[in-house]
């Protein structure tokens, strides 16, 4: 990455060059888009003899539509603007970052239709394992009737044999005795 620093004041240190550089440097190897950028130091004078450092970064990303990111901060000396505009311009490269690669997921989750489940291969019917019950036809008829299964399995009280009580379509009873050959 280039960087080019341009010194407006009466003098910049060779420290506060280095650290220029040096954190630049880890822009680019936070976001590799980084072309070169720009820094530049000058002076403000207030009537009140207070001088104050200003510190600009612009910053030239690798892209068709890539932004010009760009900083300006003011300090009490030049390491402490410098300071302030690099967090200020690391917090837009990490914005635009995150901004391209959310734009680089294939579909957005909201707009794709859920998958229709997997049908039930019909050669494998779902089995139930269930208790029965010793019970009369009468308590057959009473259960089938207060609950909306269509069938109750259960084992007649006098031959202790398994009975299966059917409601119809047409909401009559049947009591279906399985015979084993």
């Amino acid at each position: 990455m280039k960087v080019v620093l341009h010194d407006r004041t009466n003098g910049l240190g060779q420290e506060v060059r280095d650290t220029a550089q040096r954190k630049l440097d880890r822009l680019k190897r936070h976001f590799g888009k980084v072309v070169d950028a720009e820094v530049e130091f000058s002076e403000e004078r207030k009537q009140s003899d207070l001088t104050t450092f200003v510190c600009r970064i612009i910053l030239h990303l690798d892209g068709h539509r890539a932004p010009v990111l760009y900083a300006r901060e003011r300090g009490t000396d030049p390491q402490s603007a410098l300071d302030l505009a690099l967090d200020k311009i690391d917090r837009q490269v990490v914005a635009f970052k995150e901004k391209v690669t959310h734009r680089r997921q294939p579909v957005s989750p909201v707009r794709v239709p859920p998958r229709p489940p997997a049908p039930a291969r019909p050669e494998e019917p779902e089995r139930l394992r269930m208790k029965l019950r010793p019970m009369s036809q009468a308590e057959a008829v009473s259960e089938l009737q207060a609950d909306s299964q269509p069938v109750v399995v259960y084992l007649d009280e006098d031959s202790g044999e398994i009975q299966i009580m059917v409601r119809r379509a047409d909401g009559s009873l049947a009591v279906i005795e399985p015979v084993v050959p």
